[in-house]
């Protein structure tokens, strides 16, 4: 599966209704509500931030970064939390949207990124990294691939949170894999535009796959939060990086 097919998608979304995209209710259609848009983002950070005060007491807050930034809605809000914020994207059209919205100056910046790795940072560069309804829209390979590289990036002692659905193994290869990539890239996608909604595919990455690319990358699983009113389909995880010298 392509992850140029995504990026075209989001370029589209960020060009035509880029808040409505990334919050698919009907107050933000067509850049309406922008003040409340930014808001949520705020409360979601701070709700965040608590959790991981209670699994990570006395996490560094130098910098962070937002994995899947869209128009920035989250990294303006990890900015008033962390020295810096850097939000990241496949689409080029959000960056822009979200650069025209930045309201802390230099101690945020966007950078636009549409390769399936995050070599564009160094390694330890951030103590927190966060992502939410974005890995979920990129292929399971190419999702499994920015978990690994979020704990290149931590600092020792920093935590990586992220968002993705579970659900049982992929097909690699063969009929499965033809037919996962049919449901998920056009038929969905199809079925969503002819009900007038946003035309975005979905995907799912399971549980066990996860805690493996954690466990290979020496992060500890710090929990594992249901999302959502259905059990066990799709998980906020934390992880942490071993402090210097654990």
């Amino acid at each position: 599966m392509s992850l140029e097919h995504t990026r075209r998608t989001y370029e589209e979304f960020g060009r035509e209704d880029p808040l409505y995209a990334v919050l698919t209710t009907p107050e933000f259609r067509h850049g309406a509500n922008e003040a409340r848009f930014f808001e949520t983002g705020r409360e979601e950070i701070a709700r965040v931030l608590a959790r991981v005060d209670v699994l990570a007491p006395g996490l560094a807050r130098a910098s962070a970064l937002d994995f899947g930034c869209g128009v920035g809605r989250l990294t303006q809000a990890l900015a008033d939390h962390f020295g810096e914020a850097v939000g990241v994207d496949i689409a080029s059209s959000m960056v822009e949207r979200a650069r025209a919205c930045n309201r802390h100056g230099d101690r945020v910046r966007y950078v636009v990124n549409t390769v399936d790795d995050l070599r564009v940072f160094p390694s330890d560069s951030f103590d927190f990294v966060y992502s939410n309804i974005s890995l979920q829209h990129s292929p399971p390979d190419a999702g499994k691939r920015y978990i690994a590289e979020f704990l290149r990036l931590l600092r020792p002692g920093g935590v990586a949170a992220f968002q993705v659905p579970n659900g049982p193994p992929i097909p690699a290869t063969g009929l499965g894999a033809w037919w996962y990539r049919l449901r998920r890239q056009h038929v969905r996608r199809l079925w969503k535009r002819l009900r007038g909604k946003v035309a975005y595919e979905m995907h799912h990455i399971p549980r066990g796959e996860v805690e493996a690319i954690l466990a290979a990358g020496g992060a500890t699983l710090l929990a594992a939060d249901p999302v959502g009113h259905r059990p066990g389909r799709n998980f906020m995880y934390f992880a942490q990086r071993p402090a210097a010298g654990s």
